[in-house]
């Protein structure tokens, strides 16, 4: 992220919370073009379109947890101009909030939508350059504590859902540590993970040994396992900065196939999810069973799709 990307990152964090319009009253934010536009979200209840606004954690970092205090209340209207998105929103308490993220994590329906991908301030979609991936070590560090959430929900959900011998395929399995708790926590599940660095291959076969987990060394364009041959595929890197959005599409609809019918797709990610779930979900004749999860002992949600494939 630039300097003045992070900058701003910083100051909204600090101030976005704290200056809370009259609840009940019409407000508006402004978002200027560029990297800050991914950060808009939508979450979607019961009829009512919520704005949010992503919000820098504890740590510093824009994770993927969501709390109720990055939302800011029903949307009204958007206006763009040459500069920003003016965003017209009705303004919420803190109650308010905090009672909205409840409804949303108990209905099945509530989903979470992140209107841009990361863009420049010319409207560029960005990606991370290939180099990104070489720092194993780094990447560990930085990734690996902040998907703990996703590696405890996933495994909560497969637990009482597969049989021996079932087979789970993480096509983009970066440091290999969420393929690999899978592993540990699913014995009687075998496990595949594969990636297209191979200084990810070589960290992940030494970092995680376990009898019913393999690492191979491939793009997910050339997948690891056949056609039909996986009961739960799962796909944490159609995401933003990983990927453009039309790749990312284009990935999904090729990697779908890879699970028999019956089986499972779970999609998620550090970053937006890409796809536009609903409308992929019904023209690839996915069942789309849940788009939010909630972490435990809190109130934060993540976006975390799962589909089964019919």
């Amino acid at each position: 992220m630039q300097k003045h990307y992070a900058e701003r990152e910083c100051w909204i964090a600090r101030h976005l919370p704290a200056c809370t319009p009259e609840p009940g009253t019409v407000a508006f934010f402004e978002e200027p073009m560029g990297h800050g536009l991914n950060n808009l979200f939508v979450l979607q209840l019961e009829g009512v379109n919520y704005l949010g606004r992503k919000l820098l954690d504890e740590t510093g970092a824009l994770g993927s947890l969501l709390s109720p205090r990055m939302l800011l209340g029903p949307l009204l209207k958007a206006r763009h101009t040459h500069h920003c998105l003016r965003l017209h929103y009705t303004a919420l308490s803190l109650e308010e909030k905090h009672r909205v993220f409840v409804q949303a994590s108990c209905s099945p329906d509530a989903t979470v939508h992140f209107p841009f991908p990361v863009l420049d301030e010319h409207g560029n979609e960005q990606v991370a350059p290939l180099s990104f991936w070489d720092d194993t070590r780094r990447l560990a560090r930085h990734l690996d504590p902040q998907e703990t959430h996703f590696r405890q929900h996933c495994l909560g959900l497969l637990s009482k859902r597969l049989a021996p011998g079932a087979v789970v395929y993480d096509p983009a399995c970066s440091t290999g540590t969420f393929i690999a708790s899978l592993a540990a926590g699913l014995p009687h599940v075998q496990c595949l993970g594969s990636d297209i660095s191979a200084a990810m291959i070589d960290h992940a076969r030494a970092q995680h040994v376990h009898p019913n987990l393999r690492f191979a060394l491939t793009d997910a364009v050339t997948p690891a396992i056949a056609p039909g041959r996986c009961d739960v595929l799962v796909l944490r890197f159609l995401n933003a900065e990983v990927m453009r959005q039309h790749e990312a599409v284009h990935l999904f609809e090729r990697l779908v196939p890879l699970v028999r019918y019956g089986g499972l797709v779970i999609v998620f990610g550090h970053t937006p999810v890409l796809i536009p779930m609903k409308a992929e979900a019904r023209r690839l004749g996915l069942n789309m069973t849940g788009a939010l999860a909630r972490c435990p002992h809190t109130q934060a949600l993540f976006q975390l799709f799962t589909l089964e494939r019919s």
